[in-house]
Formats: structure tokens, sequence, C-alpha cells
């Protein structure tokens, strides 16, 4: 990719003193040497081409102290043209008025001489400085591509091929301001080793190659937001035909830890980056942006909980989240159903299981307790996914317990009474089996029983106004009896029911 030429604006200005004794002196140089506003060469090719061009030079010098065919020759567009407005300068030793072009570097003063292209003109005006001179020769290096670099004791072509002096290459690099190891530019928060191999380092880094120098720049995302933008900064000083031949240019750093695909993730905007349109930080911005993007839209389970990439891995990253038992029953579930990335941060079991309840939250309370009607009964409570697990898990845990108690086709009044509430208890729990205590029978017995309930729930204090004298202590006899059979496994169950009836004086035969 060529450097972009970019559009130079221009408008008038007044010159300082300064400004026009330095354009004043460069013109009068340029009167004794025009050829410092060329670099120099030593191959065939270069050869070939600026040989044709300190010709129209030197045609122009020839004429240097003849203004007349000084201002013929200005009229002419290209370098000779330029060269001859400029001479024309050392004659008057005047430029009270300049032009000003604004570049990216900044604004640029110069006199407006004749008709040369105002590229062309600051070129030969700054021929001292290591940036604007290569205005000059910037046309005819793109056309036939040459590689020419610039710097404060140099001024080179190397032909068709980039071979940047070293000089050149101490210059540029001391001009970035970062520390150098092995032909390693690195901030001090990385090391050469871990920029030379492009390994993954805790900060994100952009990281440059520079093949034809053999020299690599690391910079992490920190330290660019203070670098604007390092590529510019680097081949502001030359040219090179196709830049991005000769520097490689990523964003090494991982957006999710663990993924391996994410390591060698294509870089992109690098065409933005080169032409200048983005900074350092804005290139590293926008790439791990892209690359979380196209984690996420993604058609491929992944599973990355704050950061961490567990891939397919449903188990390890159920662990991460520590779920209690009723939500790793429920994550299970919905994740073996997910193909789709699943990015979490800062998530507890339940925030994951809320994000799919909607479309999975019906299908797992059937498969949990295989009960169509009461499992939309559960979907629709008003309570959180982990709360409403632990009730259906807790329904079928009761559900089992149900199944295992002996079953009766039909049982006298006070067995029904205390059957009920040691069913009740043991399926929905004390407060429910409370209830149904208020349902005795309206009788001594049934009141005697009554109370023996209370006081094995421990709530007899509170309803002892209701009960007769003798009722209490009945109820007090049968305490024990009452509380063993809500203790009773399956298998005693009935013993224990038996028992509490005998005790209770009752006749009734189950």
């Amino acid at each position: 990719m060529a450097k972009k030429i970019r559009r130079v604006r221009t408008f008038a200005r007044t010159a300082t003193k300064s400004m026009e004794k330095n354009l004043v002196e460069n013109a009068k140089k340029l009167k004794e040497n025009p050829y410092l506003i060329l670099p120099e060469y030593s191959d065939n090719y270069s050869n070939k081409y600026f040989t044709k061009i300190r010709s129209s030079l030197e045609k122009v010098h020839r004429f240097k102290d003849d203004t007349k065919k000084l201002e013929k020759l200005a009229k002419k567009k290209g370098l000779d043209g330029a060269l001859a407005g400029t001479l024309l300068i050392a004659h008057s030793e005047k430029a009270p008025y300049l032009a000003v072009a604004k570049f990216p570097t900044g604004e640029i003063t110069y006199a407006q001489r004749g008709k040369a292209d105002k590229e062309k003109l600051i070129a030969v005006q700054h021929f001292d400085d290591h940036v604007l001179r290569l205005l000059g020769v910037k046309e005819i290096a793109l056309k036939k591509q040459l590689n020419i670099y610039s710097w404060d004791n140099g001024y080179i072509s190397t032909g068709q091929n980039p071979k940047p002096p070293k000089e050149f290459i101490s210059f540029v690099v001391n001009k970035l301001g970062f520390s150098t190891k092995d032909n390693v530019m690195i901030c001090d928060h990385i090391k050469a080793e871990n920029a030379k191999n492009k390994e993954i380092v805790k900060k994100h880094y952009l990281w440059i190659q520079w093949k034809s120098a053999d020299f690599i720049f690391a910079i992490c995302e920190d330290c660019t937001k203070s670098t604007k933008n390092t590529l510019f900064n680097i081949t502001k000083y030359l040219i090179e035909p196709d830049i991005s031949k000769d520097f490689i240019i990523k964003v090494v750093g991982q957006v999710i830890k663990q993924n391996i695909s994410d390591v060698d993730k294509k870089t992109i905007y690098v065409k933005e980056y080169l032409s200048g349109e983005l900074s350092d930080y804005d290139f590293i911005k926008k790439n791990l942006k892209q690359r979380k993007e196209s984690i996420e839209q993604s058609e491929e389970k992944l599973l990355i909980l704050d950061g961490v990439s567990y891939g397919q891995d449903v188990d390890g990253f159920i662990k991460a989240l520590k779920p209690n038992n009723f939500e790793r029953e429920g994550l299970e579930f919905m994740l073996n159903q997910i193909d789709e990335p699943v990015i979490i941060k800062n998530a507890s079991p339940n925030k994951v299981l809320e994000r799919y309840w909607t479309k999975y939250g019906l299908d797992l309370i059937i498969s949990i307790i295989n009960n169509e009607e009461m499992s939309k009964k559960f979907f629709s409570l008003n309570d959180t996914p982990s709360n409403i697990l632990e009730a259906v898990f807790s329904f079928k845990e009761r559900q089992q317990i149900l199944s295992m108690l002996p079953k009766y086709e039909s049982l006298p009044p006070l067995a029904r009474f205390a059957d009920s509430i040691a069913r009740t208890y043991k399926t929905f729990g004390e407060k429910n089996a409370l209830g149904e205590i208020k349902k005795r029978p309206d009788n001594p017995k049934g009141k005697s029983l009554a109370y023996a309930f209370l006081l094995a729930f421990e709530k007899g204090q509170d309803k002892r106004w209701q009960y007769s004298h003798i009722e209490i202590e009945y109820g007090e006899f049968l305490k024990d009896y009452a509380k063993k059979l809500l203790d009773s496994k399956p298998k005693e169950y009935n013993k224990a029911l038996k028992e509490l009836l005998t005790a209770s004086g009752s006749e009734e035969k189950i």
C-alpha cells in the first residue's frame, strides 16, 4: 500500500522576520548547490531517474544570475520550476508574504514564486527539513518504485529495494522515545523477548515489524494513549512504494483468556491505520472490539465467564459459577441445550438462569418432576429461577416421600385427620401442616390430637387458650406419639399411625 497523498490546504500570511530570513538563506544555499534538494544514491536504478532530474536542475542553475530567465523557468510545474522560483528569492532577498499549507505535522510557510506545484515549492524552500524535502521527490519515487530515507545526517535513495541505513533506523527509533534492546523497541510494560515472539502478555499491545530494518516495535495499550500513530511517526521520514509490504502491523492480545482462536485472530483496520486515520490506541481498541463482537456473533457454543473461556466445557463453566445443587441441575440442563456463545461477566448462577429462563425454564421443570400441569404452575411463579428450582426439587422430594407412604383406600375420621397432618407436613412442610390442624374433628379426642400436633410443632402455647384442661392434658400425653408419626420413615409410618390412634383411646381400625 502506497502512502496516501494528502490534499494540501493553503492560505496567506505576512512573513515574520525569522521566516523570511530562513527562506532567503536557503535560497542562497541552493544558488550555490541546487542538488541539495535531491537524495544521494549509488545504485543504477536510482541513477537512471535522478540523472534526468539533476539535468533539469542544472539547466535552471545555469541561469542562476539571470532573473528574467528565472522568471520564465519558474512557470514550470516541476522541481525545476520550484528551484527557479526559489532562486528569485535569493536575488530579491525578500519574501514579505507567505502562503501557509496545512499538513498533518502542522502548518508550513513558503513563498509562492512562479507556477510550480505547492509541494515542490515547499520541498525546495525547506530542503533542510527531514520530512518536507521528501515532497519534492514523492511523485517520482512512487511512480518508479524508489525507496528514499531522510534523516538529520542523511538523505538517500536505495533504489527498488527497501534498505534503510542503520543511521536512519537509529534516528527514527530515537525520535519515538522508547527503550530498545536487541533490535526491539518496547514500552516499559513489555519485555523484548515477548515482543520478539509476539507473545500474549498481561496488556494488549501494538506490534509492528519493520522487515527491511529487521526491527520490532511493541507498545502497550496504556502507553499508546500518548503516541498518536507510531507508524506515521516512522514513515513520515521515508518513502516506500508499498508500506504494507515492509511493515507488518498486529494487535497482540486476547479479549478472551484461553481462547486459542483469538490468539491468531486476524488484525483488521490496517488500511485505516496505514493511512493515519486511526491512532495507535484507536487501532487497538477497534480490533479488540471487533474480536469480541465476532465471538458474540459466532454460531458455535463458547462458554466465557469473566473474560475466561471454557470452550464447550459445561462442567468447568458451571463449577466456576459456584452454584448450589438446585442451580447446578438447572444450569446443566440449559447449557447443554445452547449452541451459541455464552458470555457472562460478574454474574451469579441465578443471572445465568434468568438469561435463558423464558426459553428453557418450563422444559427444565418438566424434566425434573415429569408433571406438565404442575410444571406450568411452578413456571408461572413470580420468583427468581433459583428459588423456583429449589421449590421444584423440594416438591419432587416430597412426591417421592409420598409415593413410599402407605396407601389407604379409606380411613375413619380420627385416623384420616392424623394422616392428613402427617402427609401434609412430609409434603409441604410445617406451615401447611399447621393449616391442616385447624380442620380438627369437633370432639374431645379430635381436639386432644390436634393439641398434641401443636405441641410437636412447639406451637401449643400460642393456642392453649382454645382447649380445655382435659384436652390439654391428653394432648401432652399424645405429643410424643404425634412427633413419632411426623418423623417416621415410610416403613414405620403405618405402625406409628396405629400407635397414635391406640394411645388416643380410639377404637378405629386401619
